[in-house]
């Protein structure tokens, strides 16, 4: 009988928790588009992570959700898997520093974000890497952005 209990309680734990799920999309050529992975939180079913693709299968653009919102550090790719672009969302407001890339590797932009808004200092940069100007975001008022 311990046995039995033991095995329906094991039985019972395995299939309460469901790991995640991928449900992916795809492109008219049968490519992958995107994978959207989701997982049971509090008894529903949330996004907590998205992958997408450009139609030559490299990755696009990756990060996490937290409660349906953009949250932590999301990456962007050009077609030929260079990066694009990095940095970080709370709550589905960009947050903290972003970096973007020209497509020959070179930086394009620097800067942080304040919940959504641009804060600090940006710096930006020709295709040669050569610095072009640099923007305070602290002392331009809201008319300015």
């Amino acid at each position: 009988m311990q046995k039995f209990l033991f095995s329906a309680l094991i039985a019972a734990l395995l299939f309460s928790c469901s790991g995640p799920t991928v449900k992916k999309e795809k492109y008219d050529n049968g490519t992958i588009k995107s994978e959207k992975t989701y997982q049971k939180i509090e008894g529903k079913e949330q996004l907590v992570k998205e992958v997408q693709y450009h139609p030559n299968g490299k990755i696009y653009i990756e990060g996490e959700f937290k409660n349906e919102l953009r949250d932590g550090h999301w990456v962007s790719y050009y077609n030929d898997g260079k990066l694009w672009s990095e940095g970080g969302f709370v709550n589905g407001e960009s947050h903290g520093k972003r970096t973007v890339y020209h497509p020959n590797g070179k930086k394009y932009y620097e800067g942080s974000f304040d919940m959504g808004k641009r804060s600090g200092v940006w710096v930006f940069y020709d295709e040669n890497g050569i610095k072009v100007k640099e923007v305070n975001y602290n002392t331009k008022t809201n008319s300015e952005e």
